[in-house]
């Protein structure tokens, strides 16, 4: 089963850190980003 992820954070250091950590795991999508309003 694939698990779809969107990421939302205000820093786009964090974001770009889980995209890549997360788009390396088994089973796991990164669907996209966002900043936080």
């Amino acid at each position: 089963m694939l698990i779809k992820v969107l990421i939302v954070d205000d820093s786009a250091l964090i974001r770009k850190m889980l995209g890549s950590i997360l788009s390396n795991a088994p089973g796991i999508e990164v669907v996209g980003s966002a900043s936080d309003p």
